[in-house]
């Protein structure tokens, strides 16, 4: 349910709204789904190069995995387009990583998912 209230709310201006639809993501580590939605799917929809486009008469287990994987190579290549333009083709792969938020929401997911397992158990 939080995924559906999640990507309404990202649709909205308002930046609070964005952080909230983002924080409803954030809890199956999926954070960059407001980048890949917004940047990425609704430029490219109904496209092959858009992750989140089931093929004609693809298996749903083989979507899963083509959405997943490819949402998150979607958001790392707009951020490292991103950082070239602001920062020159030349730019450092060091700072690529550093001023890339696919790197915050996986230390934002590594953080979660560690604090679980010591506060919680396996």
């Amino acid at each position: 349910m939080s995924g559906i209230i999640g990507h309404e709310l990202l649709h909205k201006r308002e930046w609070y709204n964005k952080v909230l639809g983002t924080w409803g993501y954030t809890k199956f580590c999926y954070s960059h789904f407001l980048d890949e939605h917004i940047r990425g799917h609704h430029k490219t929809l109904g496209t092959p190069i858009d992750p989140a486009t089931a093929k004609k008469d693809q298996p749903l287990y083989s979507f899963i995995i083509q959405s997943f994987f490819g949402s998150h190579i979607s958001v790392w290549n707009m951020e490292t387009k991103r950082i070239q333009k602001q920062c020159g083709k030349d730019v450092s792969f060091l700072t690529i990583i550093l001023k890339n938020k696919m790197t915050m929401y996986f230390c934002i997911h590594s953080t979660m998912l560690f604090s679980i397992y010591y506060f919680l158990g396996w």
